[in-house]
């Protein structure tokens, strides 16, 4: 019985949280009556005598040892039990409690998300899948127990080489209370805090906690540990390390980092004769990691990297693979007009302006610090991310630290500047944003027809597929030419027409304090048009083509049996399904299957090879409660029509004291009627590009698989375009070789908990400064309005679009894209960690007539569950629960 509970647990057969409860208690249960062997027995009896004989006060410390407890890629401390001042005759009672601890719900949980990191494939249908199908995998198999002789500690605690709260490599953190250590882990004392810096040995910051217990060694028969109030008030406010002691530490604590070669977390103690203990090191594995060609030396100059790809075209936190990274490269290049395939902005060199690392791109601000100042960067970032702009203005972010004492590098001449400014047709986009201006809809219609003729071109390159003398490489660059005449209309639209007709809006959106800041937040909102807002309007109306009963019949885990059920419906084995829902989801994956969740990322799953995404979208769009998004855009396009002629008519009104008013408003209405709508074109545009191509690879990856050439679904996306077409004639190429260090380096970018906007060449990631208003109440959390209302509910903090979501909840998210935009028709408001009112997460917010407030450290202030109102007129969100 027990080993069948075991079996299902690691299957991953066991999803319900109170039935993995109740089958971790029962195999905890069983551990403490399970019969010993008889090696069990003897070295249980030989222990129990080096503890009588030798241990000083006759007690020993019983903690766990697995396997996988404390590796540089997961950690488990804290899960496990630990048993304290244990005495010879309570030794086999510890011993079983420790090894139960090994089946608490807790650690199956951790087991069950970490695996779940990175760790995925594409399975036959495209669908990706975690390598055990939701198992734990038995990360944690091996198992013993470790009996150590018990510290009678007066003062102990935790120590890191490096800062855990910003990954700083040469800050020293150290946490410290009275007696043992076990107070400051389990939080029942606030722990002195001392931050090092290891450089200049130097404190950089001192916490003095407040201490009003201490855990000690009970000295009488039978041990354990007993807490004793702290009653001298002076006491509990005194440091609870000396100089002389904390200098000590700091100098162990770099010894062992240095003996492991990686940063490292130990637990330590000073017993009552003053003698440093080191009880305990394992790795940090909850840093941020920079390639190493990135990194500076201790003590050398450091460099402050910016994160391009958080609020760029990409508008992701998730990491590139290797033909991710290439194939974006091109499309730069097309976004900018460049017609030029062996030319890239971004080349695999830290040391240039802007740069290429394994999995993001960055710019290397400190090139940029010679001549701009952090006060500029910070103005002018506002609108753009007001987070970013946080960031600049911090103390953090110092340019005389920052500022680059070397010289510009040979690229950057002003004669290869040149050269660029002639690549990008500048001229051609410039006069298509005066014709955008002049007369929008006139240019409207032209633009139109353009994209009509350059969309038949795509599909008739997709319908004739690649060229096997040509290769994948030449496809995609004859598949992006298709679409570069409608992207250069665009470009020319958003930045000499767009940008200039937004930033005005928002500027008065943002500086109005009177009741016409409303009629600015309506202006920025309601275009009629936007291609991605009919994409949703469908997913809302495919959705709700199912009754309620059937989705009620599949749990969010199990969407991949309704997109069986679907198929076979297709396929004709079945006929449970609406012959209307069927006709439509075919319908709707022929026209927007190119869709999908990262739309640059040709490794980023589309609608029409994971129908699983798909369901997930649409499960987010049905049931009560749920507002039809064509309802809605319909309501916010007649809000903007409606004080656009309020201010003609106002302006009219005022014709004879300012004459040219009446004009400049008809101009800009008809912006915001014909153009305003384009400014999500250029990425979908792009995005069926890599839809189109991402089929033609999938199609070369099953051959190099059943050639035995590639391991696994995925592993070709750790590839450029080149290598597959040399692979295809080469049949002694070995792929394998390229990808698996590539592949290591994706899986542990995919592993890290947050993507840093700014961080530094000693893995130092900047924060913004605590807010500061007069006006707000106590547990009020301050950020930027960049949507009006106010919303109350509960929050849900999320990394990924296709992670579970309720109808009613608040979204609290870093960054949004545009396969985010079927969430909003069930949200009740938006918090965002970055972006402005241009970003998209803001955008479609107004267009939801949702709240909205960025610049909030929604992983690190947020909870999932939290009853929060989120007020998009001031930007707070006052924490209710």
């Amino acid at each position: 019985s027990s080993s069948n509970d075991y079996t299902r647990l690691l299957n991953g057969d066991i999803t319900e949280t109170k039935e993995l409860e109740e089958a971790c208690q029962k195999l905890k249960s069983q551990c403490m009556t399970l019969p010993l062997t008889t090696s069990q027995q003897t070295a249980l009896k030989e222990l129990s005598n080096i503890i009588s004989t030798q241990f000083a006060h006759s007690l020993a410390a019983v903690r766990s040892s697995a396997i996988e407890e404390d590796g540089t890629d997961m950690s488990y401390a804290g899960m496990f039990e630990t048993e304290l001042g244990v005495s010879s005759r309570n030794l086999e009672v510890a011993v079983r409690r420790c090894f139960a601890s090994k089946f608490d719900v807790r650690v199956f949980l951790y087991m069950r998300a970490s695996h779940d990191d990175g760790e995925t494939e594409e399975d036959g249908d495209g669908d990706q899948k975690n390598q055990n199908h939701g198992g734990t995998s038995d990360k944690a198999g091996g198992f013993a127990v470790v009996v150590m002789e018990m510290v009678d500690a007066i003062t102990a605690g935790v120590a890191f080489s490096a800062n855990p709260l910003n990954s700083d490599r040469d800050e020293c953190v150290v946490d410290s209370s009275y007696g043992l250590g076990v107070s400051v882990v389990d939080g029942s004392v606030t722990a002195d805090r001392y931050v090092y810096d290891k450089v200049t040995k130097k404190m950089v910051q001192q916490i003095v906690g407040s201490k009003t217990e201490e855990k000690r060694l009970c000295l009488v028969e039978g041990g354990g540990v007993q807490t004793i109030t702290i009653e001298d008030v002076a006491r509990q406010s005194a440091h609870s390390l000396s100089k002389e002691q904390l200098e000590e530490l700091v100098k162990l604590v770099e010894a062992v980092e240095h003996a492991y070669g990686i940063p490292i977390d130990v637990e330590w103690a000073y017993t009552e004769s003053n003698q440093l203990m080191l009880l305990q090191a394992r790795p940090i594995t909850t840093l941020f990691c920079l390639d190493d060609n990135m990194m500076t030396a201790a003590g050398e100059r450091r460099i402050l990297y910016y994160d391009f790809n958080i609020a760029s075209e990409a508008t992701t936190t998730t990491p590139f693979a290797h033909m991710d990274m290439t194939l974006y490269c091109r499309m730069a290049n097309v976004f900018m007009g460049i017609n030029d395939e062996d030319f890239s902005m971004f080349k695999k060199e830290p040391n240039l302006p802007m740069f290429n690392a394994e999995t993001r791109q960055y710019v290397n601000l400190s090139f940029f610090f010679k001549f701009m100042s952090t006060e500029y960067c910070a103005k002018e970032a506002m609108v753009l991310d007001p987070y970013l702009s946080s960031l600049f203005a911090s103390n953090d972010c110092d340019r005389k630290r920052y500022r680059s004492k070397k010289k510009w590098p040979k690229e950057c001449t002003a004669r290869n500047f040149l050269w660029l400014m002639r690549k990008i047709p500048i001229k051609k986009m410039y006069k298509t944003g005066k014709r955008f201006k002049k007369n929008p809809e006139k240019a409207k219609e032209e633009y139109l027809k353009v994209v009509e003729n350059d969309m038949a071109k795509l599909k008739a390159m997709q319908q004739r597929g690649v060229k096997r003398d040509e290769g994948l490489k030449q496809f995609s660059v004859e598949l992006l030419h298709c679409c570069m005449p409608s992207i250069l209309e665009e470009m020319g639209a958003i930045y000499f027409s767009i940008l200039g007709t937004f930033n005005s809006l928002d500027k008065k959106r943002r500086n109005d304090k009177s009741e016409l800041s409303a009629e600015y937040d309506a202006l920025c909102g309601g275009y009629a048009g936007d291609e991605l807002m009919k994409i949703n309007i469908d997913i809302y109306h495919l959705a709700n083509k199912l009754d309620a009963n059937i989705w009620e019949q599949y749990d969010h885990d199990e969407l991949y049996q309704l997109a069986d059920r679907i198929q076979q419906n297709i396929d004709g084995t079945l006929s449970d399904l609406p012959n209307e829902f069927l006709t439509e989801w075919s319908s709707f994956l022929d026209k927007h299957g190119y869709d999908g969740e990262d739309q640059l990322f040709i490794s980023s799953p589309r609608y029409q090879d994971s129908p699983v995404l798909l369901l997930t979208r649409l499960r987010q769009n049905s049931g009560i409660g749920i507002k039809d998004p064509a309802d809605i855009h319909h309501e916010q396009v007649l809000k903007r029509r409606q004080v656009m002629n309020q201010q003609l008519e106002t302006a009219l009104a005022q014709r004879f004291t300012r004459p040219f008013r009446p004009s400049r408003i008809r101009q800009r209405n008809a912006v915001l009627e014909h153009t305003m709508w384009i400014r999500n074109a250029p990425k979908l545009h792009a995005a069926k590009v890599i839809g189109v191509l991402r089929e033609a690879v999938l199609h070369v990856e099953k051959e190099l698989i059943d050639a035995n050439r590639l391991a696994h679904r995925g592993d070709i996306f750790h590839l450029d375009l080149e290598e597959v077409d040399k692979a295809l004639v080469d049949d002694t190429f070995d792929l394998m070789q390229l990808v698996r260090p590539r592949m290591m380096a994706h899986q542990r970018a995919l592993k890290a908990t947050e993507c840093p906007l700014l961080i530094d060449s000693r893995c130092r990631i900047l924060r913004p400064d605590p807010p500061n208003r007069d006006d707000v109440e106590e547990g009020t959390l301050i950020g930027t309005a960049v949507s009006p209302g106010t919303a109350m509910g509960r929050v849900r903090v999320m990394r990924s679009p296709d992670e579970r979501f309720e109808s009613g909840e608040i979204l609290a998210a870093t960054v949004t894209s545009p396969a985010w935009t079927p969430l909003f028709s069930g949200v009740s408001a938006v918090v965002l960690q970055i972006g402005g009112a241009l970003q998209h997460g803001a955008l479609c917010a107004r267009e939801y007539g949702l709240p909205a407030v960025s610049n909030i450290d929604v992983h690190n202030v947020l909870k999932t569950g939290m009853l929060v109102e989120v007020n998009g007129n001031t930007g707070t969100i006052k924490i209710i629960e």
